[in-house]
């Protein structure tokens, strides 16, 4: 089975978040969200909490690692050394990162994915260019990392994930929501 964890700190975007977990679980992933928090809880952009699965440790047994928007969000999961690392790892060892919206500029600003290609938020846009290749696509795989634009194809972004990690579920999944 395929596994995901969700790295969670203060003002991730909620949608960007929960609507990722929602379909990568309809297609059987193991998706796990960690806490960068001293506690589980974990306050939305929007300023509602969600509870953790877990509080972060350091884990490298998964098959990637999903990072929200959310300007705080973003700004927040680099201030734990250990998140970082996490992350670089994952880049580093051919596991997935999975970034919308802001998260991947600031993986670009952290130096973890200089001269790759992106799609990042249009605000973020001239400052990623500085760091990596803009692409106009909504959504842009590069290797291990995928990166989204926004919250505007966060089901598509879910939908690539599951086309990823669990193809032969993803019929299935779309029909589920109505979709097919």
């Amino acid at each position: 089975m395929a596994k995901i964890y969700v790295l969670l700190a203060e003002g991730f975007e909620l949608m960007e978040t929960t609507v990722p977990i929602d379909i990568l679980k309809r297609a059987g992933i193991k998706v796990t969200t960690l806490s960068l928090n001293k506690t589980p809880s974990v306050n939305s952009a929007q300023n509602i909490p969600i509870i953790a699965d877990e509080i972060f440790k350091d884990y490298k047994d998964a098959d990637g690692i999903f990072l929200a928007g959310g300007y705080s969000n973003y700004e927040n999961l680099f201030r734990s050394d250990e998140a970082f690392r996490m992350i670089d790892f994952y880049l580093k060892n051919n596991k997935f990162i999975f970034a919308i919206s802001g998260a991947p500029y600031s993986l670009a600003k952290h130096n973890l994915i200089n001269n790759r290609t992106i799609s990042v938020h249009k605000t973020y846009e001239e400052k990623a260019k500085e760091f990596c290749n803009i692409s106009s696509l909504p959504i842009t795989l590069d290797k291990n990392l995928i990166t989204c634009k926004s919250t505007g194809f966060v089901q598509d972004l879910a939908f690539e994930i599951v086309k990823i990690l669990a193809p032969d579920k993803l019929e299935k999944v779309k029909k589920g929501l109505g979709i097919l």
